[in-house]
């Protein structure tokens, strides 16, 4: 599938922001579920030239040094995704699968976390794999998605305790119950088309992925029940959202910030590809 992606971020501030330091992962790379056919960058401030962080995400630095009451950070391109069951694989230069076993502040085993994995343990003893799509589905039948009910900083046991969260809530809850099972799993961000059965959760997306030996990195995506297919561009990942957020950094000043976003799918073209 061909795919257009036109994205803003915009902040707006009560009063002016005077400087601030971006980490900004919004670039999606070449891998074996996509390939990269055009993708732009733009915002104000000085933009360095991109970088790859250790977990191999393309990253960009924008640093502003004066005055604004405004920021808008919009990336277009195109995309071109391939159909492989969910199946991410290995990559050469990855980092070992053992590091995705670290617990963080988003992800962490607390005791409802230990309780709910519990139900787990027998399966994923037996078949890895099918364990990690019963985590899936389970965690969108009993996480109810809702918007406005969690906020960047909740953790996966405070949205698992509240029965409800967005997808970046999804990914941290099955991110802590594979780690509490010793099974390396990873935080993705990215974006998901309109169509292929998604409609309800289609633009800036979160999932996870799950290692599986001799398969290597699976997706599972709890808010969908399903692993990321054709309609999915993965752009960064890592442990958390903190860690694969696509904008992350420190402002002085500012006041009051608020964030919208928009993102946008032109057009999009199902296509064969080899």
């Amino acid at each position: 599938m061909l795919i257009r992606v036109e994205h803003c971020t915009a902040y707006s501030y009560s009063e002016p922001m005077l400087a601030s330091i971006q980490y900004v992962r919004m670039t999606p790379h070449f891998g074996r579920t996509q390939a990269v056919e055009g993708w732009k960058l733009s915002c104000p401030g000085a933009l360095t030239e991109a970088w790859t962080d250790q977990y191999g995400n393309l990253c960009h630095t924008l640093t502003v040094a004066q005055p604004v009451t405004e920021l808008k950070i919009k990336v277009s391109g195109l995309v071109r995704t391939r159909e492989t069951n969910g199946v991410v694989g290995f990559a050469p230069s990855e980092l070992p699968s053992g590091l995705y076993l670290r617990e963080t502040p988003y992800t962490v085993s607390s005791a409802p976390i230990r309780a709910y994995t519990a139900r787990f343990k027998a399966k994923a003893e037996q078949d890895p794999i099918q364990a990690l799509h019963d985590i899936m589905l389970a965690i969108g039948e009993d996480v109810e998605y809702r918007t406005g009910e969690t906020h960047v900083h909740t953790t996966g046991a405070e949205a698992l305790e509240q029965r409800s969260g967005v997808c970046q809530d999804h990914a941290h809850i099955f991110c802590a119950v594979c780690r509490t099972l010793g099974i390396p799993a990873r935080y993705v961000s990215g974006y998901l088309a309109n169509g292929s059965g998604h409609e309800g959760h289609a633009a800036s997306h979160a999932w996870a992925e799950g290692f599986v030996e001799h398969l290597g990195w699976v997706s599972f995506d709890p808010t969908n029940r399903a692993s990321a297919d054709e309609s999915y561009i993965r752009t960064a990942i890592g442990l958390d959202y903190a860690e694969a957020g696509p904008v992350r950094g420190i402002r002085s000043g500012g006041g009051v910030e608020t964030m919208t976003v928009s993102v946008a799918f032109p057009s999009q073209q199902q296509q064969q590809t080899q």
